[in-house]
């Protein structure tokens, strides 16, 4: 066979032996060719992915292959997944997987063919996405390539499908299976979904999956992006620069709760998104369908976000210190060993530590390595100075 020739439905039976029936090309790209076949044993169709084999030859490309294998395997337990049933290798060593045959279109074909979706069925899709990448993401999996090729739609079912794991990194993990497959400025995905963190080549978190299904949704929902860009350049640049569009213009009736939702999923700083759980828990929140997604939602998921920063516990836990520290200050005034004015110095104080500890709640009270972005330096330096001056006047003045 020549370099990036595709096989045809007869050369793979011979090679998969008699266990399938193949019946033909689905598609072909310039990684893998997908075939539809028939698996004999349980009279069911299928469809299988087979490397090329110019590709196959080299081990990177070959990990990457045996990866999506993997974590599609490892997720195949959600009805939102697309399920593979098996990996191997052909005679020739070629890399192969047999997943399931969902009959339908990608979302990519179906806004091409139709337009924007119904509010409804838009609302549905990316619960049905949010509920695939929590899974994911719980499990260490980052997909890196969620956008509307990627989401199948399941006419039998009716019911929206994520696919293609192929270029998925993972996360926490040690040994072979955490070496990085990519090389230091390489773009790996599209460019019009990936993140400003992606595009700058920073730490890869689950959070990239998020802004992406941001633009998913606004896709969905909208039929075009958040941001008016048309060349790949001015496209980066909106990514890295620019605020998203109002949903609600580009689409009255879209549900405030949900515009808002997919505006928090564009935050260019990571640990300013929702996780995919509190997306999801915000999409469930609707009634009827998902038309009419909770007026509440909105607060529902600051609070959340508040929560999973750990901000209030933060702030009570210094609150509970800075009391104490008033409390052994107020001692020391009343035996006259400290200016009666530091009674209310520690006061001003404490305040200070307060605000400061929220702000660093905010920014780092997540898990995971976090970036300081400007702002906090700022905020953390005016908090810092004015409190400690006002505290240092309140003593010697006072």
């Amino acid at each position: 066979m020549k370099p990036h020739e595709v096989r045809s439905p007869t050369e793979l039976a011979a090679a998969l032996g008699d266990e399938f029936e193949v019946v033909r090309i689905l598609g072909s790209g310039s990684v893998a060719t997908v075939y539809l076949a028939r698996e004999k044993a349980l009279s069911r169709l299928v469809a299988i992915k087979v490397m090329d084999p110019l590709v196959s030859a080299d081990e990177t490309a070959r990990r990457r292959f045996e990866r999506e294998a993997r974590a599609a395997a490892s997720l195949s337990d959600n009805p939102n997944v697309v399920a593979v049933h098996r990996y191997g290798r052909l005679p020739d060593g070629t890399p192969y997987m047999v997943m399931r045959f969902v009959k339908g279109r990608t979302m990519e074909e179906r806004l091409k063919a139709e337009g924007r979706l119904s509010v409804e069925q838009a609302i549905e899709t990316l619960r049905s996405v949010a509920d695939a990448l929590a899974l994911a993401h719980s499990k260490g999996f980052v997909h890196r390539d969620i956008r509307p090729g990627n989401v199948l739609w399941d006419e039998e079912g009716g019911r929206a499908l994520l696919s293609d794991f192929g270029i998925a990194a993972i996360l926490a993990t040690s040994g072979a299976e955490g070496t990085r497959l990519t090389m230091a400025g390489e773009l790996i995905g599209n460019p019009e979904y990936l993140s400003p963190e992606q595009l700058l080549d920073q730490d890869l978190t689950e959070m990239a999956d998020i802004y992406a299904f941001g633009i998913l949704g606004y896709e969905l929902l909208a039929g075009e992006g958040p941001y008016d860009a048309r060349s790949r350049t001015d496209m980066i640049k909106a990514h890295l620069t620019m605020e998203p569009r109002d949903l609600g213009s580009l689409r009255p009736e879209a549900p405030p709760a949900v515009a808002a939702l997919l505006k928090r999923c564009l935050a260019r700083e990571p640990n300013h998104r929702p996780s995919a759980a509190d997306v999801l828990r915000t999409l469930e929140g609707g009634q009827g369908g998902g038309t009419a997604v909770s007026a509440t939602g909105d607060e529902i998921s600051d609070i959340q976000t508040l929560l999973k920063k750990r901000v209030p516990q933060v702030v009570i836990g210094t609150a509970v210190l800075g009391f104490g520290f008033t409390t052994v200050i107020s001692d020391f005034a009343d035996r006259g060993a400290l200016r009666d004015s530091a009674y209310l110095a520690s006061w001003v104080f404490t305040a200070t530590a307060v605000a400061i500890a929220a702000i660093v709640a905010w920014f780092h009270g997540e898990k995971g390595r976090q970036r300081a972005p400007a702002l906090e330096y700022v905020l953390l330096g005016v908090i810092g100075v004015a409190g400690l001056a006002l505290s240092a006047w309140i003593y010697f003045t006072g």
